[in-house]
């Protein structure tokens, strides 16, 4: 299915650099550590210089990975919604919003729209597609991943124009 054309009016909202520089930092000090243990062998059965370049590399490799990931994005327009973080898509109208509160994500707990029923667009694989469907991905759209304080941003200014309605849901029923 070819993408849909952005729409004139179309706010695209990504996450703010502060947010991906913090995350950054905790996967830099986790890949530090996971290459410790093999630096420390090598340190001890060949040269601490070995060591070294070994941990240097790896870290290096895992973190070109990790900038090479797609950063996620949400759309915003008189026609609905999009929230692509990468391996998945759900896209709805405005219509299908059913809820607005706090939900649980592996992020950590997060202000989001909750939506009737799922709108899973795209998945990267079924396998992908499975488990998104099964965590209840498919009906959640984080709001506050991109504007902590959403209300008083660009989230908030389209939500006045194209939805204010949303103000007034009720908080999510998820388990």
């Amino acid at each position: 299915m070819p993408a849909p054309r952005p729409h004139p009016d179309e706010i695209v909202v990504s996450v703010p650099a502060s947010v991906r520089r913090r995350h950054e930092g905790r996967m830099l000090v986790m890949f530090v550590l996971a290459a410790l243990p093999v630096g420390a062998i090598l340190w001890f059965l060949v040269t601490p210089a070995v060591a070294a370049l070994y941990v240097v590399a790896q870290t290096l490799f895992l973190w070109f990975g990790l900038r090479r990931r797609h950063s996620p994005v949400l759309r915003l327009s008189p026609d609905g919604l999009s929230y692509e973080p990468g391996r998945f898509h759900v896209r709805c109208t405005w219509a299908d919003v059913d809820a607005l509160g706090e939900v649980d994500l592996p992020d950590g707990r997060v202000e989001a729209l909750v939506l009737a029923d799922g709108h899973l667009h795209w998945a990267v694989d079924p396998a992908t597609k499975r488990q998104v469907q099964a965590r209840g991905w498919d009906r959640i759209i984080p709001i506050g991943t991109f504007e902590p304080e959403w209300e008083w941003g660009e989230i908030g200014q389209a939500f006045r124009q194209w939805a204010p309605w949303v103000f007034e849901l009720p908080e999510p029923d998820l388990p």
